[in-house]
């Protein structure tokens, strides 16, 4: 909703009104989506845990994790894909969706089909041949996949937030509904993965249906499709390694002993899985961004372009800041509410990786932006200079410093990449964020770290109740910074004005 408050000297009010109303929506629409995702995916581990056994629930996480690889990337490079050319020019939207529903059969078709070939060998490499049925089994979850992705980019390049929101949820609910039930009724590991590939099913005929439409307009080559696609599927890849490189090289290289490492990396799971609250909060905000920078970019609007990235960076900025901020400044009390006692030494890692976090996030956000201006190569030349800096920072820093090594190492790693993007957008278009904007976030978040570590409160009631405080107390200083001031509550009022 940031973007179009910016921009109100370039477009007529009422237009400017209209595209603030369905960004700002689109968000909300989208974040509640996400909310909800990552609710009924919780819910999942936590009945899972409890109508399975221990080696069941294993075999099950194993299996899904490592399909789980293959479908992000799938998914992303797809939706962005179509999303890209449908908002460009809309008028040739069936086009884009028909000829990438066929490219689909060999993109998808070939990554599932893959998988299910593979199977054996991965199984092998896990050390647990069991796990090749279970795998194919899963490969049919990337087949249902690959096709779901062309309708989200469909409504995504739209403009359609509501739909695409609503058929998230659709997806997550049917998820949780069917893996509960099917190992509930005693089919155990194959009913866990059965239900997963029977919900992705389920949304791909739900989307189908929605998405038909009547004419088709104008034509669409593939082979524009595919590079365009391919570079998007190349720097997928780069972005989930780049989020795995630290904890399997601390597992590698953090002791000597085998069972220490294990531990070592359980705690820097610990560290790793709350700290990413801080990038996921604003993930929404990339699904928003992409058809708009690419429609505009497509007209060749610079201003409105510039609008577009200068109030996405601040406003994203702005949000991570204080996340980052808390969880760093209280990260003991922090892993005290998500963990037991005995994962506190994650506190010391979550404190550094927070904000390695916060600048994952901007770097998703400057990457988005960049990939949707039409030059995903450089996204993913960015992410191939950001991942290599990672691995080789933590290659040398884990050693002899440990987990605050690792997550020393990734933070520093994440600066490279955005430092790298933001040059980028700078020559490119001229624009990131105004540095009175950005002194005074930071300003901000620096009085509330100052002010979070004086106190630690003894229990978890009393942590919630800090959080909730410092929060406050940070949108009043947000306030009386002016950093947000009248255009920005003008922007909210027209998103949730009937």
């Amino acid at each position: 909703m940031s973007q179009l408050s910016t921009i109100k000297d370039i477009r007529p009010e009422t237009q400017t009104a209209d595209v603030a109303r369905t960004a700002g929506r689109g968000t909300i629409y989208i974040t509640l989506a996400k909310i909800w995702f990552m609710v009924s995916g919780y819910a999942i581990h936590f009945i899972l845990s409890r109508l399975m056994s221990e080696e069941q629930y294993g075999l099950y996480n194993v299996a899904v994790y490592t399909v789980s690889i293959v479908n992000a990337v799938i998914i992303t490079g797809t939706y962005q894909t179509v999303s890209k050319y449908i908002s460009q020019e809309p008028e040739k939207a069936d086009a884009v969706k028909s000829k990438a529903l066929k490219l689909q059969t060999v993109v998808g078709g070939g990554a599932s089909l893959g998988f299910f070939l593979l199977a054996p060998m991965i199984a092998d490499s896990l050390n647990d041949p069991r796990l090749a049925d279970y795998l194919r089994l899963a490969s049919l979850i990337t087949l249902s996949y690959s096709f779901y992705a062309v309708f989200t980019g469909y409504f995504n390049g739209l403009k359609k937030f509501f739909t695409q929101a609503a058929i998230d949820i659709t997806y997550s609910t049917l998820k949780l509904a069917f893996i509960i039930v099917l190992v509930w009724i005693g089919l155990g590991v194959e009913g866990g993965i059965g239900g997963f590939a029977l919900a992705a099913a389920s949304v791909l005929a739900i989307s189908a249906i929605l998405a038909r439409s009547g004419k088709r307009g104008g034509e669409v080559r593939a082979s524009d499709l595919l590079k365009f696609q391919g570079y998007l599927l190349g720097f997928t890849l780069v972005l989930n390694l780049l989020q795995k490189v630290d904890l399997m090289l601390v597992k590698a290289l953090s002791s000597p002993d085998a069972f220490q490492t294990s531990v070592n990396s359980a705690h820097y799971t610990a560290a790793a899985n709350i700290s990413n609250i801080t990038y996921q909060i604003i993930i929404s905000i990339t699904f928003v961004i992409f058809p708009l920078v690419s429609e505009a970019t497509f007209a060749d609007d610079r201003k409105r372009t510039q609008g577009y990235i200068s109030g996405t960076v601040r406003y994203s900025l702005m949000i991570m800041a204080l996340v980052a901020t808390l969880f760093s400044a209280n990260s003991t009390e922090i892993i005290r509410v998500f963990y037991p006692e005995k994962y506190l030494p994650g506190a010391a890692p979550l404190s550094v990786l927070a904000f390695g976090m916060l600048l994952f996030g901007l770097l998703y956000v400057l990457t988005t932006i960049i990939s949707a201006s039409g030059n995903p190569k450089v996204s993913l030349m960015i992410g191939v200079l950001t991942l290599g800096a990672s691995a080789s920072l933590n290659y040398i820093l884990i050693p002899p410093y440990g987990l605050r090594g690792a997550a020393t190492a990734t933070t520093a790693a994440m600066l490279i990449g955005v430092v790298a993007a933001s040059v980028y957008l700078l020559l490119k278009y001229r624009v990131l964020i105004s540095p009175i904007s950005a002194l005074r976030i930071a300003g901000c978040a620096g009085l509330v770290y100052a002010l979070s570590i004086f106190y630690s409160p003894s229990s978890i009631a009393l942590v919630i109740a800090q959080l909730v405080v410092l929060s406050i107390l940070y949108l009043g200083l947000l306030l009386v910074t002016r950093e947000l001031g009248r255009s920005d509550m003008s922007a909210i009022k027209r998103i949730i004005r009937r």
